[in-house]
């Protein structure tokens, strides 16, 4: 299925796992013509080719090895340099989203919506992964970003969602505290159609965000499909004594290029 954004068993893998420049594509070539996928690999063999294994591994990061890849846009090398800049001594890698370097990765078919695009990519890390934004820039794809997937945006949000209830020990709501309104992960269109929603109930209503009266005890998050220019998240709500989950339907698109929940709906 074109555009899948599936990471995991359900991945539609479009490139092998990366090795050291096995296809012979560099950071010094231009990406004319090059398909996103292309790019992505391209840019993730020289990466990990760069870092290397054993006693002769390198940092392209504190060598700043990325400022001359051609598959980056140069407002994303930009923001990659201040993100450096601003850590202290600690961080992550931001074209990995993880602190360590895996073996490999595995890059997966592109989402293309007009001028932007994402390509999910899988690391050898058990259920890690990432979704690569690329830009058209005077006609060839770059890098803009590397961001979230879908899955870990509504994973994260509903995790703190359902916690934030019974925070230090006792029953709080996020939706009366307006905690929700902080939120990064939720769009602001969203947002807004919360607050009119709880304005609307005159004493008794529901939580707009769950979709229901109770909190639930669990949250499983299962695997996003691409759906239009977003994509869409099935999440699975368990309530305490039934063992039969609930389903809400969780749509997330890509905004200010991150994934953020757009909308909540009955499966």
């Amino acid at each position: 299925m074109k555009g899948r954004l599936v990471v995991g068993s359900g991945l539609v893998v479009v490139a092998v796992v990366v090795g050291l420049l096995a296809a012979g594509i560099g950071p010094a070539q231009a990406t004319g013509g090059l398909a996103p996928e292309e790019v992505v690999t391209g840019f993730y063999d020289w990466y990990l080719g760069y870092v290397g294994e054993g006693e002769m591994r390198k940092n392209p990061l504190a060598d700043r090895a990325y400022r001359a890849s051609e598959f980056l846009s140069e407002e994303f090398v930009a923001e990659v340099d201040a993100q450096l800049d601003s850590f202290d001594r600690g961080g992550y890698d931001p074209f990995l989203l993880a602190q360590d370097v895996p073996g490999s990765v595995t890059v997966g078919e592109a989402l293309i919506s007009g001028e932007m695009t994402v390509v999910p990519v899988e690391t050898s890390f058990e259920g890690h992964g990432f979704s690569v934004i690329l830009a058209l820039v005077d006609g060839e794809w770059k890098i803009a970003g590397v961001t979230r997937t879908p899955e870990m945006v509504v994973e994260d949000f509903y995790e703190w969602y359902v916690g934030a209830f019974r925070r230090e020990g006792e029953m709080r709501s996020p939706l009366v505290e307006g905690a929700y309104r902080e939120r990064a992960d939720l769009s602001a269109g969203f947002k807004a159609e919360v607050e009119e929603t709880l304005a609307s109930f005159d004493r008794v209503g529901y939580d707009p965000i769950l979709l229901a009266q109770d909190v639930p005890v669990e949250v499983q998050v299962g695997e996003a499909d691409a759906v239009g220019e977003g994509a869409q998240v099935v999440v699975e709500l368990f309530w305490g004594g039934n063992p039969t989950p609930s389903e809400r339907m969780v749509t997330v698109r890509l905004i200010d290029g991150a994934w953020k929940i757009a909308a909540v709906g009955m499966e």
